[in-house]
């Protein structure tokens, strides 16, 4: 079963030379103590989690570049979850990297599902041996499981 979203980091997909979709999605992050503010009008109104990941001598390894992913999870009243990630660079050697929030969703009918707003917009079909594809309708339905970037 599949469930979460795993944070694609440094790279998304198999584009690279890293595992699929970089090593952050299988590493254990520590709490960010030392969390920098995002929003000073952010209220209270929702509960947050601040998370960071730094390298491992063994990520060092397969890509060596210093950096600080910074991850803020919140949740509102109402239900809203949201997201922010912040990726830093520590020691000012420029570097390439891609990022993507892998995100599964358990629903109870899919039929049901609609995902508006994408209209006009490039994709690529993992189906279809990542073919690009524009976005032509006003809202996408599914009728069985998909894998779209």
């Amino acid at each position: 079963m599949r469930g979460g979203i795993p944070i694609c980091f440094p790279q998304f997909g198999n584009s690279g030379t890293l595992e699929q979709h970089g090593f952050a999605r299988n590493r254990i992050w520590a709490l960010d103590e030392e969390h920098p503010p995002l929003n000073q009008n952010d209220n209270n109104s929702k509960a947050s989690v601040d998370l960071i990941l730094k390298p491992s001598e063994d990520d060092l390894k397969c890509w060596p570049h210093g950096f600080e992913f910074r991850l803020r999870v919140s949740l509102t009243k109402d239900g809203n979850l949201s997201l922010v990630s912040r990726i830093r660079n520590v020691n000012g050697k420029p570097f390439s990297f891609s990022f993507g929030y892998h995100t599964y969703l358990s629903v109870s009918d899919i039929s049901e599902v609609r995902i508006e707003g994408l209209e006009t917009l490039d994709y690529l079909d993992n189906l279809s041996q990542r073919e690009r594809f524009t976005e032509q309708g006003d809202a996408i339905t599914f009728e069985s499981e998909v894998k779209n970037v």
